[in-house]
């Protein structure tokens, strides 16, 4: 009851707020992912903290209303409610979140603060040894702020701060930094992307240690048409992370990216190969011996290390090759995208298959310009 007081408090809020404003819009995103996951043959995966193969089936609806007042100023409240398909119990929706945030925004700049979805982001920049393609959808809502400015020919600056704990007996205090940046040039470009991962301690735990973990991709790459478009770029993912309660040493394991992509007709061809040291060292956490004697473990796993697993590899390689298509329908309003993903670590073969279908609706509903009194 006290949900469906608060949802309907700020109904209330938002219609009432909409007499003086300029302009009261709704907007509904729905999204519908599967990935397939077959991953068997590698050995990287940690039993209990990881699993090799695995599908990820799901539907999200986030409807949002908001006012938007002397153009560049909005207030939006929505909820993110999502259902994993085959998930066993009888409630309606696996999870029900809200998203409220306000919004500044001009042509060049962008400013949020509050619970806002990481499509405001440039999210498609950044590699998946930040984050996988499951992860993204799973963690759509950010908490915190963001800054952005963005330039001519795509050319943008961000920053971005998610709160995702809070300290407590069931979570640990965590929160991320991200910034990521672009500068196009009519055929080359030049960016980076960098976390500041601050994973911290849990109350009541055994030990309530803190990481520090720092990752940073600068790249590099050129742009161009020759029948087919083509971009090609060659990137750097270092890394520092630090485990204070387990030697306070910074371990900076690091990895050389080059990558290849042609695209014509919706079809697109990417290949990405990387050479370098296991990237997530700590992955496997620790186990800790209290003063009663009694051993302990620490886990570590995804919730520290949410990128693609196969940069835990130890053979020096990695590659992933992608034959995807993608297509826009119905003004751009409908996106279908699949996807055939091959992977390689050195010590087997894994495949991804990958089902992507996005509705995006905006209605404006009230206009103070236009409505006549």
């Amino acid at each position: 009851m006290k949900k469906i007081r608060l949802t309907l408090t700020l109904l209330l809020a938002v219609c009432t707020a909409s007499l003086s404003a300029q302009e009261l819009f709704v907007d509904a995103d729905f999204r519908m992912y599967f990935d397939n996951k077959e991953f068997g043959s590698c050995t990287f995966a940690v039993p209990g903290q990881d699993i090799e193969s695995g599908t990820d089936f799901a539907a999200r609806l986030t409807p949002r209303i908001g006012i938007r007042w002397e153009e560049k100023n909005s207030l939006v409240f929505g909820a993110d409610m999502v259902q994993n398909f085959g998930q066993a119990g009888s409630q309606f929706l696996s999870e029900v979140k809200p998203i409220m945030y306000y919004q500044f925004q001009t042509p060049k700049v962008r400013a949020v603060a509050g619970i806002f979805t990481r499509d405001l982001a440039h999210d498609a920049d950044y590699s998946t040894a930040f984050f996988t393609e499951a992860e993204k959808f799973i963690h759509n809502r950010m908490n915190g702020v963001l800054a952005q400015y963005n330039g001519r020919r795509g050319s943008y600056v961000e920053f971005i701060c998610d709160w995702e704990g809070m300290y407590s007996t069931s979570s640990r205090e965590k929160f991320r930094i991200l910034s990521s940046g672009r500068h196009y040039l009519k055929h080359f470009y030049y960016g980076y992307n960098f976390t500041m991962f601050h994973f911290a301690g849990q109350k009541d735990a055994p030990l309530e240690n803190v990481v520090d973990y720092l990752l940073v991709n600068p790249t590099v790459g050129v742009k161009f048409n020759a029948f087919f478009d083509f971009d090609i770029h060659v990137g750097l993912l270092q890394t520092a992370q630090r485990d204070r309660s387990f030697g306070h040493s910074w371990e900076m394991p690091r990895m050389g990216e080059a990558g290849f992509r042609m695209s014509r007709w919706g079809f697109t061809l990417d290949e990405r190969i990387y050479f370098g040291q296991n990237l997530c060292p700590f992955f496997g956490g620790h186990e800790y011996t209290t003063e009663g004697g009694e051993t302990v473990f620490i886990p570590y796993g995804r919730e520290l290390y949410p990128g693609e697993s196969f940069f835990r590899t130890d053979k020096g390689f990695y590659n992933r090759a992608a034959l995807s298509y993608a297509k826009h329908f119905f003004h751009d309003t409908v996106r279908v995208r699949v996807e055939f993903a091959t992977h390689c670590d050195g010590t087997g073969f894994g495949t991804q298959q990958m089902l992507d279908v996005a509705v995006k609706f905006f209605k404006p509903v009230y206009n103070s310009k236009n409505h006549k009194k």
